[in-house]
């Protein structure tokens, strides 16, 4: 295979999966700022944790998340909207045990009060969302000059 073959198929992959990471994310960014700056507030308890194995997307078993194990837990929030209906929701970000709210403490979630099932958690912010940004956006550039090496070298 020529260089130039490898750079457009490096290319031709960095650059989609980079700017489809990196869409979604700041997407997911720009509605957590949404709900931040203008939802609705409510207070919730943590009801309980749903925890989930990190394992790899082959068969060889459970990933170890640094010195925490293998176990990630989802806070379950239970609240109220404002115009009094129950909700019951999962949190989308998984953390180690030590990093999860525990059952009983109260959290501030903000949400779209035309939309209850689209919310957040105050505390979680966008520093994760942000960090996926800039990996996707830094593949994409990635992709791109390797795209343009290829043309260069062909």
């Amino acid at each position: 295979m020529s260089p130039s073959s490898v750079a457009f198929l490096l290319g031709a992959v960095f650059l989609p999966v980079g700017a489809a990471v990196g869409a979604l994310s700041y997407r997911e960014v720009r509605r957590v700022r949404r709900l931040l700056r203008s939802g609705a507030t409510a207070r919730g308890v943590v009801t309980r944790l749903s925890a989930t194995e990190m394992r790899s997307s082959s068969s060889e078993g459970p990933i170890s998340v640094g010195s925490y194990g293998n176990l990630v837990y989802y806070p379950v929030v239970e609240w109220v909207t404002a115009d009094g209906r129950p909700m019951e929701t999962t949190a989308n970000i998984a953390r180690p045990i030590d990093r999860t709210p525990a059952p009983g403490t109260q959290v501030c979630v903000r949400y779209d009060s035309a939309d209850p099932s689209c919310w957040a958690l105050e505390s979680n912010g966008t520093g994760m969302f942000r960090g996926f940004a800039a990996i996707g956006a830094l593949c994409a550039v990635i992709g791109a000059g390797l795209f343009l090496l290829g043309l260069v070298l062909s």
